[in-house]
C-alpha cells in the first residue's frame, strides 16, 4: 500500500513540476506558481494553554527536493497548538492583484510535534526580494528535528471563498529546527493582509535572529495529496522562519480547521487567545530547485535595515 501511494505522490509531483502556466481553480485564474510563492510571508503569534489535538497523522513530504532525497514518511502525535501564523506584507512589497485573493487567507495553526533529526544540509535561496535585499540572496542550513505541524484554519467563521479554499485548505507545512549559517538582524514594517486584521496600521518590527530558527516544508497528511491543479502551488510553499520582535496581537479567536483530513476527523473549532509575536516566515527555494515560472527575485523596494 505504501509503495502505491508513494508512486502516486511521485507522479503527481512530476506533473506539478512541469506546470509553469497559470492554472484555474473553479474558474478563478491562479497566478504563476513562482509569483504566488514569492508573497508567502506569514507572521506568527503564540497560542498558550490549549490541550493537545489528540490525533496521530502520517506525513509525506511534497517538495521535489525532499522527495528526491527519500525523506521517509513519519507518524507524528499532534500536541498542543503553539502559534497562529497570519499573512503579512513586508515594507512596500505588496502582493499582486492576482495573488492577494489567495495569500490573504493563508492562516496556519501550528501544533507541537516531535521526531528524529534529519541532519540534512540544504542551500536556500530567498524568493521574497525584501529579505534578499536585507540579508543576501540565500542561506545554508542543516535541517534538524521536527518541531511543529502547521495546518490551515479559518478565523471567527470567516471561511475563504470556494475558489480560494480549494487551494489554501491543502497548505500544510512541517516545521523543523535548523542550524543556519547567515547571521541576521534588521527592521522592517509589516502590514496584515487577512481581512480580519487588514484595518490595523502597519507596524515596525525587528528580526532579532541571531540566525533563522526553522524551515517549514509542505506535507500531505494520511496519504491525501492535493488535487493536480493546486499541487504545484502547495509543493513549493517552503518558508524559512526568523525570531521576530513586535507588538502582541492579544486577540481572542475561534479557529476552524480547513484541511479535508482534519475536517473528516470531526475536530471541533477551538477558541484561543493569540498573544505575543513569535516569528516571521518567508518563502525560499531549496538546492536550486525553484517554483515553476521563475528562478530569481526581483529588485526589492526600499527597505529599512539595521546591521
Amino acid at each position: 500500500m505504501f509503495t502505491l501511494v508513494r508512486k502516486a505522490i511521485l507522479w503527481s509531483l512530476f506533473l506539478g513540476t512541469v506546470l509553469s502556466v497559470p492554472a484555474t481553480v473553479n474558474g478563478q485564474a491562479l497566478p504563476p506558481v513562482a509569483r504566488f510563492v514569492s508573497f508567502l510571508d506569514v507572521r506568527c503569534y503564540q497560542i498558550a494553554n490549549q490541550p493537545p489535538l489528540g490525533v496521530t497523522l502520517r506525513l509525506d513530504h511534497l517538495n521535489p527536493v525532499l522527495v528526491q532525497k527519500g525523506v521517509p514518511t513519519q507518524q507524528v502525535a499532534v500536541q498542543s497548538p503553539q502559534d497562529l501564523c497570519v499573512p503579512v506584507q513586508k515594507n512596500d512589497y505588496a502582493p499582486s492583484p492576482d495573488t492577494l485573493p489567495f495569500i490573504q487567507f493563508i492562516d496556519w495553526k501550528c501544533y507541537g510535534i516531535s521526531g528524529p533529526s534529519l541532519d540534512l544540509p540544504l542551500h536556500l535561496d530567498h524568493l521574497n526580494p525584501v529579505i534578499a535585499g536585507m540579508f543576501g540572496p540565500g542561506d545554508d542550513v542543516v535541517v534538524r528535528e521536527p518541531q511543529q505541524l502547521c495546518v490551515p484554519v479559518a478565523k471567527n467563521n470567516k471561511i475563504p471563498p470556494p475558489e480560494v479554499l480549494r487551494l489554501v485548505q491543502y497548505l500544510d507545512v512541517e516545521c523543523y529546527r535548523v542550524d543556519a549559517a547567515q547571521r541576521v538582524f534588521g527592521n522592517l514594517q509589516l502590514k496584515h493582509l487577512n481581512p480580519l486584521f487588514a484595518a490595523l496600521p502597519p507596524e515596525p518590527t525587528t528580526i532579532v535572529g541571531p540566525t533563522a530558527s526553522q524551515l517549514c516544508l509542505p506535507v500531505a497528511k494520511n496519504g491525501q495529496t492535493p488535487p493536480a491543479d493546486v499541487l504545484p502551488y502547495v509543493q513549493y510553499s517552503d518558508v524559512l522562519c526568523y525570531p521576530l520582535s513586535g507588538n502582541p496581537l492579544n486577540a481572542q479567536l475561534k479557529l476552524t480547521h480547513l484541511n479535508p483530513v482534519l475536517v473528516a476527523m470531526g475536530l471541533p473549532p477551538e477558541n484561543v487567545l493569540v498573544s505575543y509575536t513569535d516569528k516571521l516566515c518567508v518563502p525560499v527555494a531549496k538546492n536550486g530547485t525553484f517554483p515553476p515560472g521563475g528562478t530569481t527575485t526581483t529588485d526589492p523596494p526600499t527597505t529599512t535595515t539595521t546591521q
